[in-house]
Protein backbone atom coordinates (compact mmCIF):
# COMPACT_ATOMS: atom_id res chain seq x y z
CA UNK A 1 0.00 0.00 0.00
CA UNK A 2 2.89 2.34 0.61
CA UNK A 3 4.10 1.85 -2.95
CA UNK A 4 0.57 2.32 -4.25
CA UNK A 5 0.18 5.62 -2.42
CA UNK A 6 3.48 6.96 -3.79
CA UNK A 7 2.59 5.91 -7.30
CA UNK A 8 -0.80 7.60 -7.18
CA UNK A 9 0.74 10.79 -5.93
CA UNK A 10 3.00 10.84 -8.95
CA UNK A 11 6.20 10.23 -7.00
CA UNK A 12 9.13 7.96 -7.88
CA UNK A 13 8.53 4.29 -8.23
CA UNK A 14 11.05 1.57 -8.92
CA UNK A 15 13.78 4.12 -9.37
CA UNK A 16 12.12 6.31 -12.00
CA UNK A 17 9.56 9.10 -12.27
CA UNK A 18 6.42 7.98 -14.07
CA UNK A 19 3.28 9.82 -15.07
CA UNK A 20 0.05 8.36 -13.67
CA UNK A 21 -3.02 7.65 -15.80
CA UNK A 22 -4.85 10.54 -14.13
CA UNK A 23 -2.07 12.96 -15.08
CA UNK A 24 -2.07 11.69 -18.68
CA UNK A 25 -5.82 12.24 -18.97
CA UNK A 26 -5.44 15.68 -17.43
CA UNK A 27 -2.71 16.65 -19.90
CA UNK A 28 -4.80 15.31 -22.80
CA UNK A 29 -7.83 17.32 -21.69
CA UNK A 30 -5.84 20.54 -21.39
CA UNK A 31 -4.35 20.01 -24.87
CA UNK A 32 -7.77 19.38 -26.42
CA UNK A 33 -9.23 22.39 -24.62
CA UNK A 34 -6.36 24.61 -25.78
CA UNK A 35 -6.90 23.47 -29.37
CA UNK A 36 -10.63 24.15 -29.17
CA UNK A 37 -10.02 27.58 -27.66
CA UNK A 38 -7.66 28.46 -30.48
CA UNK A 39 -9.89 27.09 -33.22
CA UNK A 40 -13.09 28.64 -31.87
CA UNK A 41 -11.68 32.03 -30.81
CA UNK A 42 -9.17 32.73 -33.55
CA UNK A 43 -10.55 31.20 -36.75
CA UNK A 44 -9.70 33.10 -39.94
CA UNK A 45 -12.19 33.61 -42.73
CA UNK A 46 -15.11 31.27 -43.41
CA UNK A 47 -13.05 28.16 -44.01
CA UNK A 48 -13.23 27.20 -40.34
CA UNK A 49 -17.03 27.61 -40.12
CA UNK A 50 -19.44 24.69 -40.49
CA UNK A 51 -20.74 23.93 -43.97
CA UNK A 52 -23.48 26.28 -45.27
CA UNK A 53 -22.88 28.82 -42.49
CA UNK A 54 -21.29 31.77 -44.24
CA UNK A 55 -20.28 35.25 -43.29
CA UNK A 56 -22.50 37.96 -44.76
CA UNK A 57 -19.66 40.20 -45.91
CA UNK A 58 -21.14 42.18 -48.81
CA UNK A 59 -23.69 44.95 -49.15
CA UNK A 60 -23.29 46.63 -45.75
CA UNK A 61 -23.67 50.38 -45.39
CA UNK A 62 -25.07 53.12 -43.19
CA UNK A 63 -26.36 56.59 -44.02
CA UNK A 64 -24.74 59.71 -42.59
CA UNK A 65 -25.43 63.25 -43.72
CA UNK A 66 -27.54 61.86 -46.54
CA UNK A 67 -24.64 59.82 -47.92
CA UNK A 68 -24.40 56.03 -48.20
CA UNK A 69 -21.20 54.87 -46.48
CA UNK A 70 -20.13 51.26 -47.21
CA UNK A 71 -18.86 49.08 -44.33
CA UNK A 72 -16.93 45.82 -44.13
CA UNK A 73 -17.64 43.82 -40.97
CA UNK A 74 -16.28 43.54 -38.40
CA UNK A 75 -15.81 47.28 -37.97
CA UNK A 76 -15.60 50.15 -35.50
CA UNK A 77 -17.94 52.93 -36.63
CA UNK A 78 -17.92 56.45 -35.18
CA UNK A 79 -20.90 58.72 -35.81
CA UNK A 80 -20.91 62.51 -35.80
CA UNK A 81 -23.95 62.57 -33.53
CA UNK A 82 -25.36 60.69 -30.55
CA UNK A 83 -27.94 58.94 -32.70
CA UNK A 84 -28.40 55.20 -33.00
CA UNK A 85 -26.51 53.35 -35.72
CA UNK A 86 -28.61 51.73 -38.44
CA UNK A 87 -26.73 49.31 -40.69
CA UNK A 88 -28.35 48.11 -43.89
CA UNK A 89 -27.52 45.02 -45.90
CA UNK A 90 -28.62 44.50 -49.49
CA UNK A 91 -26.24 41.58 -50.06
CA UNK A 92 -28.91 38.98 -49.29
CA UNK A 93 -31.16 37.41 -51.94
CA UNK A 94 -34.36 35.40 -52.09
CA UNK A 95 -32.21 32.27 -51.74
CA UNK A 96 -31.60 33.32 -48.13
CA UNK A 97 -35.31 33.03 -47.28
CA UNK A 98 -35.93 31.12 -44.03
CA UNK A 99 -32.25 31.27 -43.16
CA UNK A 100 -31.06 32.45 -39.74
CA UNK A 101 -28.91 35.55 -39.25
CA UNK A 102 -26.72 35.58 -36.15
CA UNK A 103 -24.34 38.12 -34.65
CA UNK A 104 -23.22 39.66 -31.36
CA UNK A 105 -24.99 42.95 -30.67
CA UNK A 106 -26.84 42.68 -27.37
CA UNK A 107 -24.53 45.32 -25.85
CA UNK A 108 -26.23 47.82 -28.22
CA UNK A 109 -29.72 46.34 -27.72
CA UNK A 110 -29.80 45.19 -31.32
CA UNK A 111 -32.97 45.17 -33.41
CA UNK A 112 -33.13 43.32 -36.76
CA UNK A 113 -35.83 44.28 -39.24
CA UNK A 114 -36.98 43.72 -42.80
CA UNK A 115 -38.90 46.77 -43.89
CA UNK A 116 -41.31 47.57 -41.12
CA UNK A 117 -41.30 44.01 -39.77
CA UNK A 118 -39.16 43.42 -36.68
CA UNK A 119 -37.54 39.99 -36.78
CA UNK A 120 -35.55 40.29 -33.55
CA UNK A 121 -35.34 42.73 -30.65
CA UNK A 122 -32.92 42.24 -27.78
CA UNK A 123 -34.81 42.56 -24.50
CA UNK A 124 -33.44 41.82 -21.02
CA UNK A 125 -36.17 43.58 -19.06
CA UNK A 126 -37.08 40.30 -17.33
CA UNK A 127 -33.46 39.78 -16.21
CA UNK A 128 -31.02 42.66 -16.90
CA UNK A 129 -27.45 41.86 -17.98
CA UNK A 130 -24.32 43.94 -17.68
CA UNK A 131 -22.01 44.69 -20.63
CA UNK A 132 -19.81 41.61 -20.14
CA UNK A 133 -22.81 39.31 -19.95
CA UNK A 134 -24.52 40.94 -22.93
CA UNK A 135 -21.36 40.66 -25.02
CA UNK A 136 -21.74 36.86 -24.94
CA UNK A 137 -25.34 36.88 -26.18
CA UNK A 138 -25.93 35.72 -29.76
CA UNK A 139 -28.66 37.72 -31.47
CA UNK A 140 -30.47 35.56 -34.01
CA UNK A 141 -33.28 36.31 -36.44
CA UNK A 142 -34.88 34.09 -39.06
CA UNK A 143 -35.76 35.60 -42.43
CA UNK A 144 -39.38 35.01 -43.45
CA UNK A 145 -40.26 32.49 -46.17
CA UNK A 146 -41.55 35.39 -48.27
CA UNK A 147 -38.22 37.21 -48.16
CA UNK A 148 -37.35 38.43 -51.68
CA UNK A 149 -33.97 40.07 -51.13
CA UNK A 150 -34.95 43.48 -49.79
CA UNK A 151 -32.55 45.35 -47.48
CA UNK A 152 -32.24 44.09 -43.90
CA UNK A 153 -31.63 46.71 -41.22
CA UNK A 154 -29.63 46.25 -38.02
CA UNK A 155 -30.32 49.00 -35.48
CA UNK A 156 -27.67 49.44 -32.75
CA UNK A 157 -28.73 51.63 -29.82
CA UNK A 158 -26.26 54.28 -28.78
CA UNK A 159 -25.51 53.16 -25.22
CA UNK A 160 -22.02 54.57 -24.65
CA UNK A 161 -20.59 57.37 -26.78
CA UNK A 162 -20.54 57.58 -30.56
CA UNK A 163 -18.31 54.60 -31.45
CA UNK A 164 -19.86 51.22 -32.22
CA UNK A 165 -17.82 48.00 -32.35
CA UNK A 166 -19.79 45.83 -34.75
CA UNK A 167 -19.25 42.07 -35.03
CA UNK A 168 -19.55 39.86 -38.11
CA UNK A 169 -22.95 38.57 -39.23
CA UNK A 170 -23.38 34.93 -40.30
CA UNK A 171 -26.22 33.26 -42.19
CA UNK A 172 -27.26 29.62 -42.55
CA UNK A 173 -30.02 27.12 -41.98
CA UNK A 174 -31.31 26.92 -38.38
CA UNK A 175 -29.61 23.55 -37.82
CA UNK A 176 -26.25 24.65 -39.23
CA UNK A 177 -26.33 27.86 -37.21
CA UNK A 178 -27.04 25.79 -34.12
CA UNK A 179 -23.98 23.63 -34.79
CA UNK A 180 -21.96 26.76 -35.46
CA UNK A 181 -22.80 28.07 -32.00
CA UNK A 182 -21.98 24.63 -30.55
CA UNK A 183 -18.51 24.92 -32.08
CA UNK A 184 -18.11 28.40 -30.57
CA UNK A 185 -19.01 26.96 -27.16
CA UNK A 186 -16.88 23.84 -27.69
CA UNK A 187 -14.67 24.47 -24.65
CA UNK A 188 -17.66 24.93 -22.34
CA UNK A 189 -19.45 21.88 -23.73
CA UNK A 190 -16.32 19.75 -23.41
CA UNK A 191 -15.81 20.99 -19.85
CA UNK A 192 -19.44 20.23 -18.96
CA UNK A 193 -19.10 16.75 -20.49
CA UNK A 194 -15.96 16.01 -18.46
CA UNK A 195 -17.59 17.36 -15.29
CA UNK A 196 -20.73 15.28 -15.86
CA UNK A 197 -18.60 12.13 -16.17
CA UNK A 198 -16.66 13.04 -13.03
CA UNK A 199 -19.94 13.70 -11.21
CA UNK A 200 -21.24 10.24 -12.12
CA UNK A 201 -17.95 8.67 -10.99
CA UNK A 202 -17.92 10.50 -7.66
CA UNK A 203 -21.60 9.69 -7.02
CA UNK A 204 -20.87 6.03 -7.72
CA UNK A 205 -17.88 6.04 -5.37
CA UNK A 206 -19.92 7.81 -2.69
CA UNK A 207 -22.69 5.19 -2.89
CA UNK A 208 -20.13 2.38 -2.82
CA UNK A 209 -18.46 3.80 0.28
CA UNK A 210 -21.84 4.16 1.95
CA UNK A 211 -22.55 0.51 1.14
CA UNK A 212 -19.17 -0.43 2.62
CA UNK A 213 -19.94 1.69 5.73
CA UNK A 214 -16.89 3.87 5.11
CA UNK A 215 -17.34 7.41 6.44
CA UNK A 216 -16.08 9.60 3.58
CA UNK A 217 -18.50 12.43 2.76
CA UNK A 218 -16.08 14.35 0.55
CA UNK A 219 -16.92 12.38 -2.61
CA UNK A 220 -20.55 13.54 -2.34
CA UNK A 221 -19.29 17.10 -1.72
CA UNK A 222 -17.34 16.93 -4.99
CA UNK A 223 -20.38 15.50 -6.78
CA UNK A 224 -22.55 18.42 -5.62
CA UNK A 225 -19.87 20.90 -6.63
CA UNK A 226 -19.64 19.35 -10.10
CA UNK A 227 -23.42 19.45 -10.53
CA UNK A 228 -23.45 23.14 -9.53
CA UNK A 229 -20.64 23.78 -12.05
CA UNK A 230 -22.51 21.94 -14.82
CA UNK A 231 -25.62 24.04 -14.17
CA UNK A 232 -23.64 27.28 -14.11
CA UNK A 233 -21.50 26.63 -17.18
CA UNK A 234 -24.43 25.42 -19.27
CA UNK A 235 -26.83 28.20 -18.32
CA UNK A 236 -24.10 30.83 -18.67
CA UNK A 237 -23.20 29.72 -22.20
CA UNK A 238 -24.44 31.64 -25.21
CA UNK A 239 -25.89 28.42 -26.63
CA UNK A 240 -28.20 27.99 -23.64
CA UNK A 241 -29.30 31.61 -23.94
CA UNK A 242 -30.25 31.03 -27.59
CA UNK A 243 -32.25 27.91 -26.73
CA UNK A 244 -33.88 29.65 -23.77
CA UNK A 245 -34.88 32.73 -25.75
CA UNK A 246 -35.92 35.67 -23.61
CA UNK A 247 -36.99 33.48 -20.67
CA UNK A 248 -35.29 34.62 -17.44
CA UNK A 249 -35.38 31.11 -15.95
CA UNK A 250 -31.98 30.16 -17.37
CA UNK A 251 -30.41 33.34 -15.98
CA UNK A 252 -31.91 32.70 -12.53
CA UNK A 253 -30.50 29.16 -12.51
CA UNK A 254 -27.12 30.51 -13.62
CA UNK A 255 -26.99 33.16 -10.88
CA UNK A 256 -28.08 30.86 -8.05
CA UNK A 257 -25.65 28.14 -9.17
CA UNK A 258 -22.87 30.72 -9.16
CA UNK A 259 -23.85 32.22 -5.80
CA UNK A 260 -23.85 28.78 -4.11
CA UNK A 261 -20.99 27.28 -6.11
CA UNK A 262 -18.48 27.42 -3.26
CA UNK A 263 -20.72 25.82 -0.61
CA UNK A 264 -20.02 22.15 -1.48
CA UNK A 265 -16.28 22.81 -1.49
CA UNK A 266 -16.54 24.52 1.89
CA UNK A 267 -18.21 21.35 3.17
CA UNK A 268 -15.38 19.38 1.55
CA UNK A 269 -12.84 21.34 3.61
CA UNK A 270 -15.04 20.99 6.70
CA UNK A 271 -15.11 17.19 6.24
CA UNK A 272 -11.32 16.98 5.97
CA UNK A 273 -9.93 15.46 9.16
CA UNK A 274 -7.50 18.28 9.96
CA UNK A 275 -10.19 20.97 9.45
CA UNK A 276 -13.22 19.50 11.26
CA UNK A 277 -12.85 21.70 14.33
CA UNK A 278 -12.77 24.99 12.42
CA UNK A 279 -15.86 27.17 13.09
CA UNK A 280 -14.66 29.84 10.63
CA UNK A 281 -15.66 27.54 7.75
CA UNK A 282 -19.22 27.33 9.10
CA UNK A 283 -19.32 31.14 9.21
CA UNK A 284 -18.21 31.37 5.55
CA UNK A 285 -20.83 28.80 4.53
CA UNK A 286 -23.58 30.82 6.18
CA UNK A 287 -22.26 33.98 4.54
CA UNK A 288 -22.80 32.39 1.13
CA UNK A 289 -26.32 31.32 2.11
CA UNK A 290 -27.00 34.78 3.51
CA UNK A 291 -25.69 36.39 0.32
CA UNK A 292 -28.11 34.32 -1.80
CA UNK A 293 -31.04 35.11 0.50
CA UNK A 294 -30.23 38.84 0.67
CA UNK A 295 -29.87 39.19 -3.10
CA UNK A 296 -33.13 37.29 -3.62
CA UNK A 297 -35.00 39.68 -1.31
CA UNK A 298 -33.50 42.82 -2.85
CA UNK A 299 -34.19 41.58 -6.36
CA UNK A 300 -37.75 40.49 -5.54
CA UNK A 301 -38.70 43.92 -4.20
CA UNK A 302 -37.01 45.66 -7.13
CA UNK A 303 -34.42 47.45 -4.99
CA UNK A 304 -31.46 46.01 -6.95
CA UNK A 305 -31.15 43.69 -9.91
CA UNK A 306 -29.04 40.55 -9.56
CA UNK A 307 -26.51 41.93 -12.02
CA UNK A 308 -25.99 45.03 -9.85
CA UNK A 309 -25.17 42.83 -6.86
CA UNK A 310 -22.80 40.50 -8.69
CA UNK A 311 -19.80 42.15 -7.09
CA UNK A 312 -21.02 40.92 -3.67
CA UNK A 313 -20.67 37.31 -4.79
CA UNK A 314 -17.28 38.04 -6.37
CA UNK A 315 -16.12 39.76 -3.19
CA UNK A 316 -17.31 36.85 -1.07
CA UNK A 317 -15.59 34.35 -3.35
CA UNK A 318 -12.36 36.31 -3.30
CA UNK A 319 -12.42 36.87 0.46
CA UNK A 320 -13.55 33.34 1.26
CA UNK A 321 -10.80 31.86 -0.92
CA UNK A 322 -8.21 33.97 0.87
CA UNK A 323 -9.43 32.91 4.32
CA UNK A 324 -9.52 29.24 3.27
CA UNK A 325 -5.97 29.42 1.95
CA UNK A 326 -4.82 30.90 5.27
CA UNK A 327 -6.66 28.19 7.21
CA UNK A 328 -5.24 25.41 5.03
CA UNK A 329 -1.70 26.76 5.33
CA UNK A 330 -2.08 27.07 9.10
CA UNK A 331 -3.46 23.53 9.39
CA UNK A 332 -0.65 22.16 7.22
CA UNK A 333 1.99 23.78 9.42
CA UNK A 334 0.48 22.01 12.44
CA UNK A 335 -0.16 18.67 10.76
CA UNK A 336 2.15 18.19 7.80
CA UNK A 337 0.41 15.31 6.03
CA UNK A 338 0.53 14.74 2.29
CA UNK A 339 -3.24 14.80 1.81
CA UNK A 340 -3.58 18.27 3.31
CA UNK A 341 -0.68 19.56 1.21
CA UNK A 342 -2.27 18.18 -1.98
CA UNK A 343 -5.61 19.80 -1.09
CA UNK A 344 -3.81 23.09 -0.50
CA UNK A 345 -2.20 22.90 -3.97
CA UNK A 346 -5.56 22.03 -5.56
CA UNK A 347 -7.27 25.02 -4.00
CA UNK A 348 -4.37 27.23 -5.02
CA UNK A 349 -4.95 26.14 -8.64
CA UNK A 350 -8.67 26.92 -8.63
CA UNK A 351 -8.13 30.16 -6.70
CA UNK A 352 -5.57 31.23 -9.30
CA UNK A 353 -8.02 30.50 -12.08
CA UNK A 354 -10.69 32.49 -10.27
CA UNK A 355 -8.42 35.51 -9.76
CA UNK A 356 -7.44 35.51 -13.45
CA UNK A 357 -11.11 35.31 -14.41
CA UNK A 358 -12.04 38.22 -12.14
CA UNK A 359 -9.21 40.33 -13.61
CA UNK A 360 -10.39 39.54 -17.14
CA UNK A 361 -13.99 40.27 -16.15
CA UNK A 362 -13.69 43.51 -14.17
CA UNK A 363 -10.46 45.12 -15.37
CA UNK A 364 -9.95 43.97 -18.95
CA UNK A 365 -13.67 43.59 -19.79
CA UNK A 366 -13.02 40.35 -21.69
CA UNK A 367 -16.24 38.41 -22.30
CA UNK A 368 -14.68 34.93 -22.32
CA UNK A 369 -13.18 35.26 -18.87
CA UNK A 370 -14.85 32.03 -17.72
CA UNK A 371 -12.65 29.81 -19.91
CA UNK A 372 -9.72 30.07 -17.50
CA UNK A 373 -11.99 29.39 -14.55
CA UNK A 374 -13.55 26.36 -16.29
CA UNK A 375 -10.16 24.80 -17.01
CA UNK A 376 -8.96 25.62 -13.49
CA UNK A 377 -11.98 23.88 -11.97
CA UNK A 378 -11.45 20.74 -14.05
CA UNK A 379 -7.80 20.55 -12.99
CA UNK A 380 -8.87 21.25 -9.40
CA UNK A 381 -11.48 18.47 -9.39
CA UNK A 382 -9.17 15.90 -10.99
CA UNK A 383 -6.53 16.63 -8.37
CA UNK A 384 -9.05 16.33 -5.53
CA UNK A 385 -10.46 13.05 -6.85
CA UNK A 386 -6.94 11.73 -7.16
CA UNK A 387 -6.25 12.65 -3.53
CA UNK A 388 -9.49 11.07 -2.30
CA UNK A 389 -8.96 7.88 -4.29
CA UNK A 390 -5.61 7.41 -2.53
CA UNK A 391 -7.27 8.05 0.84
CA UNK A 392 -10.16 5.74 -0.06
CA UNK A 393 -7.81 2.89 -1.01
CA UNK A 394 -5.94 3.30 2.26
CA UNK A 395 -9.17 3.43 4.29
CA UNK A 396 -10.65 0.40 2.53
CA UNK A 397 -7.44 -1.53 3.08
CA UNK A 398 -7.50 -0.64 6.77
CA UNK A 399 -11.20 -1.52 7.04
CA UNK A 400 -10.67 -4.84 5.24
CA UNK A 401 -7.77 -5.73 7.50
CA UNK A 402 -9.82 -4.78 10.56
CA UNK A 403 -12.73 -6.91 9.36
CA UNK A 404 -10.38 -9.84 8.75
CA UNK A 405 -8.86 -9.48 12.22
CA UNK A 406 -12.32 -9.25 13.78
CA UNK A 407 -13.43 -12.29 11.86
CA UNK A 408 -10.35 -14.28 12.84
CA UNK A 409 -10.86 -13.30 16.46
CA UNK A 410 -14.33 -14.89 16.36
CA UNK A 411 -13.53 -17.91 14.17
CA UNK A 412 -12.28 -21.33 15.10
CA UNK A 413 -9.09 -21.81 13.12
CA UNK A 414 -9.46 -25.57 12.71
CA UNK A 415 -13.09 -25.90 11.55
CA UNK A 416 -13.96 -22.42 10.26
CA UNK A 417 -17.01 -22.31 12.55
CA UNK A 418 -17.48 -19.38 14.89
CA UNK A 419 -15.83 -19.74 18.30
CA UNK A 420 -16.90 -19.30 21.93
CA UNK A 421 -16.26 -15.54 21.84
CA UNK A 422 -18.69 -15.18 18.95
CA UNK A 423 -21.19 -17.39 20.82
CA UNK A 424 -21.04 -15.21 23.93
CA UNK A 425 -21.48 -12.04 21.86
CA UNK A 426 -24.50 -13.56 20.10
CA UNK A 427 -26.10 -14.48 23.43
CA UNK A 428 -25.68 -10.87 24.62
CA UNK A 429 -27.48 -9.59 21.52
CA UNK A 430 -30.25 -12.19 21.78
CA UNK A 431 -30.85 -11.46 25.46
CA UNK A 432 -31.84 -7.88 24.61
CA UNK A 433 -34.61 -9.01 22.28
CA UNK A 434 -35.69 -12.49 23.34
CA UNK A 435 -39.41 -11.69 23.39
CA UNK A 436 -39.44 -11.24 19.60
CA UNK A 437 -38.73 -14.97 19.06
CA UNK A 438 -41.45 -17.60 19.00
CA UNK A 439 -38.91 -20.37 18.52
CA UNK A 440 -35.22 -20.06 19.32
CA UNK A 441 -33.41 -23.36 19.59
CA UNK A 442 -30.10 -23.91 21.33
CA UNK A 443 -28.32 -27.19 20.54
CA UNK A 444 -25.27 -28.25 22.54
CA UNK A 445 -23.30 -31.11 20.95
CA UNK A 446 -20.44 -33.20 22.22
CA UNK A 447 -18.24 -35.52 20.15
CA UNK A 448 -18.11 -39.00 21.68
CA UNK A 449 -14.88 -40.99 22.15
CA UNK A 450 -12.56 -38.25 20.91
CA UNK A 451 -10.03 -39.10 23.64
CA UNK A 452 -9.96 -42.74 22.57
CA UNK A 453 -9.35 -41.74 18.94
CA UNK A 454 -6.53 -39.39 19.97
CA UNK A 455 -4.92 -42.04 22.21
CA UNK A 456 -5.24 -44.80 19.64
CA UNK A 457 -4.54 -43.00 16.38
CA UNK A 458 -2.74 -39.82 17.55
CA UNK A 459 -4.05 -36.28 17.42
CA UNK A 460 -4.13 -35.88 13.63
CA UNK A 461 -6.90 -38.50 13.59
CA UNK A 462 -8.78 -36.58 16.25
CA UNK A 463 -8.41 -33.38 14.27
CA UNK A 464 -9.82 -35.12 11.22
CA UNK A 465 -12.86 -36.28 13.17
CA UNK A 466 -13.41 -32.79 14.63
CA UNK A 467 -13.35 -31.24 11.15
CA UNK A 468 -15.69 -33.90 9.75
CA UNK A 469 -18.09 -33.34 12.67
CA UNK A 470 -18.07 -29.58 12.03
CA UNK A 471 -18.99 -30.21 8.38
CA UNK A 472 -21.91 -32.45 9.38
CA UNK A 473 -23.20 -29.84 11.86
CA UNK A 474 -22.82 -27.09 9.26
CA UNK A 475 -24.72 -29.10 6.64
CA UNK A 476 -27.50 -29.83 9.10
CA UNK A 477 -27.94 -26.37 10.64
CA UNK A 478 -25.81 -23.85 8.70
CA UNK A 479 -28.72 -22.64 6.56
CA UNK A 480 -30.98 -22.26 9.60
CA UNK A 481 -28.75 -20.37 12.02
CA UNK A 482 -25.20 -20.08 13.36
CA UNK A 483 -22.88 -22.98 14.20
CA UNK A 484 -20.05 -22.80 16.75
CA UNK A 485 -17.14 -24.85 18.02
CA UNK A 486 -16.90 -23.96 21.68
CA UNK A 487 -13.63 -25.80 22.18
CA UNK A 488 -12.20 -29.35 22.17
CA UNK A 489 -15.05 -31.75 21.35
CA UNK A 490 -17.87 -29.25 22.14
CA UNK A 491 -20.10 -27.75 19.47
CA UNK A 492 -23.20 -25.58 19.46
CA UNK A 493 -25.90 -24.25 17.12
CA UNK A 494 -28.34 -21.37 17.62
CA UNK A 495 -31.39 -21.56 15.34
CA UNK A 496 -33.84 -18.60 15.40
CA UNK A 497 -37.48 -19.07 14.38
CA UNK A 498 -37.04 -22.62 13.12
CA UNK A 499 -40.19 -24.29 11.77
CA UNK A 500 -38.88 -27.72 12.82
CA UNK A 501 -39.38 -29.34 16.19
CA UNK A 502 -36.54 -30.48 18.44
CA UNK A 503 -36.97 -34.12 17.32
CA UNK A 504 -36.88 -33.09 13.68
CA UNK A 505 -33.71 -31.07 14.24
CA UNK A 506 -32.06 -34.04 15.94
CA UNK A 507 -33.11 -36.31 13.07
CA UNK A 508 -31.64 -33.86 10.59
CA UNK A 509 -28.29 -34.05 12.37
CA UNK A 510 -28.45 -37.87 12.58
CA UNK A 511 -29.00 -38.05 8.83
CA UNK A 512 -25.86 -36.03 8.09
CA UNK A 513 -23.82 -38.21 10.46
CA UNK A 514 -25.24 -41.38 8.90
CA UNK A 515 -24.31 -40.18 5.43
CA UNK A 516 -20.76 -39.45 6.54
CA UNK A 517 -20.32 -42.78 8.33
CA UNK A 518 -21.81 -44.72 5.41
CA UNK A 519 -19.17 -43.64 2.89
CA UNK A 520 -16.58 -45.86 4.58
CA UNK A 521 -14.87 -43.17 6.59
CA UNK A 522 -11.85 -44.40 8.55
CA UNK A 523 -13.15 -42.90 11.78
CA UNK A 524 -16.85 -43.03 12.64
CA UNK A 525 -18.64 -40.05 14.19
CA UNK A 526 -20.87 -40.32 17.25
CA UNK A 527 -22.39 -37.08 18.51
CA UNK A 528 -24.40 -36.44 21.70
CA UNK A 529 -26.73 -33.46 21.66
CA UNK A 530 -29.06 -31.52 23.92
CA UNK A 531 -31.82 -29.28 22.54
CA UNK A 532 -33.71 -26.47 24.26
CA UNK A 533 -36.29 -23.96 23.02
CA UNK A 534 -36.39 -20.45 24.49
CA UNK A 535 -40.10 -21.01 25.28
CA UNK A 536 -41.55 -23.82 27.32
CA UNK A 537 -44.56 -25.95 26.33
CA UNK A 538 -46.91 -23.24 27.59
CA UNK A 539 -45.20 -20.57 25.48
CA UNK A 540 -43.58 -18.83 28.44
CA UNK A 541 -40.18 -17.24 27.90
CA UNK A 542 -37.18 -18.79 29.67
CA UNK A 543 -34.16 -16.90 30.89
CA UNK A 544 -30.97 -17.33 28.92
CA UNK A 545 -29.40 -19.08 31.91
CA UNK A 546 -32.26 -21.64 32.15
CA UNK A 547 -32.21 -22.04 28.36
CA UNK A 548 -28.49 -22.93 28.36
CA UNK A 549 -28.78 -25.16 31.43
CA UNK A 550 -31.62 -27.16 29.91
CA UNK A 551 -29.71 -27.74 26.65
CA UNK A 552 -26.63 -28.76 28.62
CA UNK A 553 -28.54 -31.23 30.83
CA UNK A 554 -30.32 -32.72 27.80
CA UNK A 555 -26.95 -33.24 26.12
CA UNK A 556 -25.51 -35.12 29.10
CA UNK A 557 -28.65 -37.25 29.39
CA UNK A 558 -28.25 -38.06 25.71
CA UNK A 559 -24.54 -38.76 26.21
CA UNK A 560 -25.33 -41.24 28.97
CA UNK A 561 -27.87 -42.97 26.74
CA UNK A 562 -25.32 -43.08 23.94
CA UNK A 563 -22.71 -44.67 26.20
CA UNK A 564 -25.18 -47.30 27.46
CA UNK A 565 -26.25 -48.07 23.89
CA UNK A 566 -22.66 -48.47 22.74
CA UNK A 567 -21.87 -50.66 25.76
CA UNK A 568 -24.88 -52.87 24.94
CA UNK A 569 -23.74 -53.25 21.35
CA UNK A 570 -20.25 -54.23 22.56
CA UNK A 571 -21.69 -56.95 24.84
CA UNK A 572 -23.82 -58.26 22.01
Amino acid sequence: MRKLSIRLYGGKHNGGSKTSAVEKLLILFVCIAAFLIFSSRFHVGTGSLPDKVSEVSEGWYYIQDGQKIPVTLSASITLDSDEDLVLYCDGLTAENAEQVLTTRGAVYRLKISVGSETLYQYDDAAFPRNAQMASKVNCTAQLPSSYDGEAVSFTYENTDGRTFHIKEVYAGTPLNVFFYHCSKDAVTLLTVFVMAILAVITIGISLYLKYMHVQEKRFSDIAWFLLFCVCWFLTDSSLAQILGGSSPVIRYISFYAFMLLAVPMLHFIKNTESMKNCPVIDVIIWLFYGNAILQSILNYFGIFDFVDMLFLTHLLLFGGSGVLMVLLISAYKKDKNRELFSILISFAVVAGGGVISLILYWLLKISHYETFFELGIVVFIVLLIRILVVTMVQNLKFKTETMVYQRLAKEDSMTGLENRRAFDELLEKLEKNLSSYQNLYLIFMDLNQLKIINDTHEHHAGDEVIIATARCIEKAFGSMGTCFRLGGDEFCAVLPNSALSGHQLSARLDEEIRLYNSIGSKYQISLSRGISNIRDNSGNLKTVSDWKQEADLNMYHNKGWTKNTELGRTKR
